[in-house]
């Protein structure tokens, strides 16, 4: 049935999958995002880290990266008519910072798991630090070296960004995978979004407990 849906835009097993994919994973956002308000009744801190976090992603690099807006390539000139025709330019930015959300939230859920709930985002610690630096960068990592890699574009096509500030001025490839080249452009944006993400987490954290003692 979802290949059907996607058949008439004529997409590969591979290309197939990278759309049903990215699909799910902007669905699953939007429905626990849609039922945790509902159960809650209000904004927890959790959901306002993730309410910021997409905006810091689709601000920090998706709708530079899809429109190419930094001296870049625009998306749709970085891959092939099928995925653009299943992916359309104008929603790329909103689906991809959406599943940046999804990548989040597993982030933080992983923290909450490793240390105490209720006491993991009240200071600043290291150990948290590095939990979700390695989640974020790994995931990266992976989607660099298998989801988009035809994509990605060589060194010169994709854009500067606010959370990619060296652009391609920089940009040395660390090393590669299967002959995917895992550049340093591409894992800056993680890096970045992991004290920015930590800080968030704890300034939401410390106005519900400030709230809770009024």
């Amino acid at each position: 049935m979802i290949n059907d849906f996607f058949g008439f835009c004529g997409l590969n097993d591979f290309e197939f999958w990278i759309v049903v994919r990215l699909y799910l994973a902007a669905f699953i956002t939007v429905f626990l995002g849609v039922k945790h308000v509902f159960f809650k009744k209000k904004l927890t801190p959790k959901l306002k880290v993730l309410f910021w976090s997409f905006v810091i992603a689709a601000i920090g690099w998706e709708i530079w990266l899809t429109y190419g807006i930094g001296g870049g390539l625009a998306v749709d000139d970085r891959r092939s008519i099928a995925l653009s025709c299943a992916v359309p330019q104008n929603f790329n930015w909103l689906l991809n910072s959406l599943a940046d959300v999804f990548i989040v939230w597993i982030g933080l859920l992983l923290v909450e798991k490793l240390f105490k709930q209720r006491t993991a985002f009240l200071k600043w610690e290291w150990k948290v630090t590095l939990v979700l630096f390695l989640w974020f960068v790994a995931q990266n990592i992976y989607v660099e070296a298998f989801f988009y890699h035809l994509q990605l574009g060589s060194n010169g096509d994709l854009s500067w960004a606010p959370l990619q500030p060296l652009g391609t001025w920089f940009n040395p490839t660390l090393f590669k995978i299967n002959g995917n080249p895992i550049t340093f452009q591409s894992q800056s944006s993680w890096v970045l979004m992991t004290p920015v993400v930590q800080f968030l987490a704890i300034y939401f954290k410390k106005n519900k407990r400030k709230e809770s003692i009024i």
